[in-house]
């Protein structure tokens, strides 16, 4: 059974070839991956590395936070002025879609997951966005694409090693259950006396 240290060095090991990959031959995936690489990478292994939930319903909360962001940019590119006011306004919308979809599922799709995809995205993108907000169909397809493959890779790499990592607890079997005394096994009522033996009784009385 791998040690928590053992663990924890295999996983990180783990992340940091998988972002330095990605950073070095990202760019036969897409030009701009190399410089997401680690973020994206980071955002998809925390989603893998916390204990919530199943893997695909974490998946599930993030891409709701991810396609809320993007909602938000589209928002914001058409639709509301690029003042305090309009990322204001865009940036309660995306919260509040988020926080929508964690209630309607009971925490399911997790709060937590969706604000990761949101992050994934506006790391990604914001800066590219604000230097040319007219260039949002484009550009906003470019970042979201980068930045799920590193995330998505990462994701991966840290949810099998989770699986394989985990220590493995011995089970239960049917013969152990017999084997172990309960109080409904140990008592055994009293045997239901007869007429007969209740007169006899009385009769040696």
């Amino acid at each position: 059974m791998p040690s928590v240290r053992t663990r924890t060095l295999a996983v990180g090991s783990a992340v940091a070839v998988t972002a330095g990959l990605l950073a070095d031959h990202g760019a036969a995936l897409g030009a701009d991956l190399p410089r997401t690489a680690l973020f994206g990478a980071a955002a998809g292994a925390v989603l893998g590395l916390v204990p919530d939930r199943t893997p695909a319903w974490r998946a599930g909360g993030f891409a709701v936070g991810f396609a809320a962001a993007w909602a938000g940019y589209a928002l914001r590119a058409g639709v509301l002025p690029d003042i305090p006011m309009g990322r204001a306004i865009a940036a309660v919308a995306v919260v509040a879609v988020i926080t929508a979809f964690a209630t309607a599922t009971a925490g399911r799709l997790s709060l937590w997951s969706g604000l990761l995809g949101t992050a994934a995205l506006v790391g990604a993108y914001e800066t590219t966005y604000a230097l040319n907000p007219s260039a949002f169909t484009t550009e906003s397809t470019t970042a979201a694409t980068t930045v799920l493959v590193a995330a998505a890779l990462a994701f991966l790499v840290t949810s099998l090693l989770q699986v394989l990592l985990e220590p493995v607890r011995p089970s239960r079997t049917a013969a152990d259950a017999e084997r172990e005394p309960t109080a409904a096994h140990d008592f055994t009522p009293p045997a239901p006396r007869s007429a007969a033996d209740t007169q006899i009784t009385e009769v040696t009385r």
